[in-house]
């Protein structure tokens, strides 16, 4: 199971966590009209990624599954503590301002799986962003259980994006095997070699 989400464009924010800085971007549209610079983007992004994780963990306990900075706002998806796939939407302060479950996965074997593989990564989705983000500015994490679970980071760097798996046990950070489709994930379900 692939639970993609979409990154039109970045902008940067920074977030610092643990002694440790971690830069995570925003996401921008890409038309001229609706373009915003790196630095008014990063002062509309007034929650780092782990304020962000932290506000949607509140609202729903479990596991993040996967984060990110989608029009100005936090987009995550949370493996409940029951059992169920939930997303979350929070505005740029981190205040949750949507919820609900996902019922497109109920009863689905590769989410089954994927839940499986998740509740047994030893390293987590706000720790998989800062283990990349020394390869550059983290756009988003997500959890893939399909088939070696990992967890896929997408990172920019002198404006060049940039895949990395990150091992959900040991940390490792690894290039991820490139694919043709230039960070567009829809439909993107037919290999193992996913971002």
């Amino acid at each position: 199971m692939k639970r993609n989400i979409v990154i039109a464009s970045v902008a940067a924010a920074a977030l610092i966590t643990g002694g440790t800085a971690v830069a995570v971007a925003g996401t921008q549209s890409s038309s001229p009209a609706s373009r915003t610079t790196g630095a008014t983007a990063a002062t509309t992004a007034r929650a780092s990624l782990t304020d962000a994780a932290h506000a949607a963990l509140k609202a729903v306990p479990g596991t993040l599954d996967s984060i990110d900075r989608d029009h100005g706002r936090w987009e995550a998806d949370v493996l409940g503590k029951d059992g169920r796939w939930h997303e979350v939407t929070l505005d740029a302060d981190g205040k949750v301002i949507d919820q609900r479950v996902d019922r497109d996965d109920d009863n689905d074997p590769e989410d089954a799986a994927e839940a499986r593989a998740l509740r047994n990564a030893d390293v987590s989705a706000v720790e998989a962003a800062r283990k990349a983000a020394s390869r550059g500015t983290v756009t988003s994490v997500e959890f893939d259980g399909d088939h070696t679970p990992v967890w896929e980071v997408e990172t920019v760097k002198n404006h060049k994006e940039r895949d990395l798996n990150v091992d959900p046990r040991s940390g490792k950070v690894t290039q991820a095997p490139a694919d043709d489709d230039h960070g567009d994930d829809h439909g993107d379900d037919d290999s193992g070699d996913d971002d």
